[in-house]
């Protein structure tokens, strides 16, 4: 039997995970004195996290190569074959070396199982469609390669454009700290408009003036550098800004089929990552040419 892993970076729940038999891999963030392994066990409010993230309070603990082994090596003792969907090993704080290591390990140490490292190149909600349309297609075609082959044809489809409100707990954030480095404005209320590209690099597209006008600003850069916007699929992620997100939501809804759109939350981990309230979209090309 194959399971799928997604981690929790890919801001999909316990209840979406289950409902998709997929497994949720844990993530260290320590917030305070305490260190949690699920978004799902966080009972802090938005605005508590945020304010713990602009107090430096929350911290992203990379797992060890040790920490990865042990948490796949029961299911590949038991006979399953694994496969994990990361988001872009790029934006992970050690690169997604010690993942890499601890897969070289299990797979010297598994030989007649198959242990698969997938990098999606994306981010949040990108990375858990990918893994969930797989998953769906695994049910129906139990053959991993044509599984995996199919996952492929989806990588490298996904942008991300977001906006964060602090940009001062920007600087701190393991993510987009070098990318700060290059952003100045943050005294005259400018909001940085970003975007984390197919092959998971990561850029500053324009500079607004407030959190507002930004997020507005967002729809109208998707919408003029889209061929065929009804040929996307959409994602609004927000963390501490549903006012915001439903707003975006809304102007993108009119564009696509009601299937093809999500209004969803970030988790906790991603708000740390990110520096703390943020709205933001993914979107996947169908037609998108590279």
């Amino acid at each position: 039997m194959t399971k799928i892993f997604i981690d929790a970076y890919a801001d999909c729940n316990e209840s979406e995970a289950t409902k998709n038999s997929i497994i949720i891999a844990p993530s260290k963030l320590k917030i305070g004195k305490k260190t949690y392994l699920k978004n799902d066990d966080i009972k802090l409010s938005e605005s508590e996290i945020i304010k713990k993230i602009q107090a430096e309070q929350c911290q992203i603990i990379p797992l060890t190569i040790e920490e990865w082994v042990n948490f796949f090596k029961p299911y590949l003792q038991q006979g399953d074959d694994v496969v994990f969907f990361t988001i872009s090993q790029y934006l992970l704080s050690d690169g997604g070396e010690d993942l890499r290591s601890a897969f070289c390990m299990l797979n010297d140490d598994f030989p007649e199982r198959k242990c698969v490292l997938v990098d999606t190149l994306t981010v949040s909600r990108g990375t858990s469609e990918i893994a969930i349309m797989t998953s769906m297609l695994h049910k129906t075609e139990p053959n991993l390669d044509k599984v995996l082959e199919f996952a492929h044809t989806l990588i490298g489809r996904y942008i991300t454009v977001l906006t964060i409100d602090d940009v001062e707990s920007l600087k701190h954030t393991p993510i987009f700290k070098k990318v700060s480095k290059n952003f100045a404005g943050a005294t005259v209320n400018l909001k940085p408009i970003i975007s984390i590209n197919p092959d998971g690099s990561i850029n500053i597209v324009d500079r607004v003036r407030g959190f507002k006008t930004a997020t507005n600003k967002i729809y109208s850069i998707v919408a003029q550098n889209g061929e065929n916007m009804a040929d996307y699929t959409f994602s609004v992620v927000n963390y501490g800004a549903q006012e915001e997100a439903d707003k975006l939501f809304a102007k993108f809804a009119t564009q696509v089929e009601p299937n093809e759109i999500r209004n969803l939350p970030l988790s906790a981990y991603n708000a740390t990552n990110v520096g703390g309230k943020v709205v933001g979209i993914t979107f996947h090309a169908k037609k998108f040419d590279r």
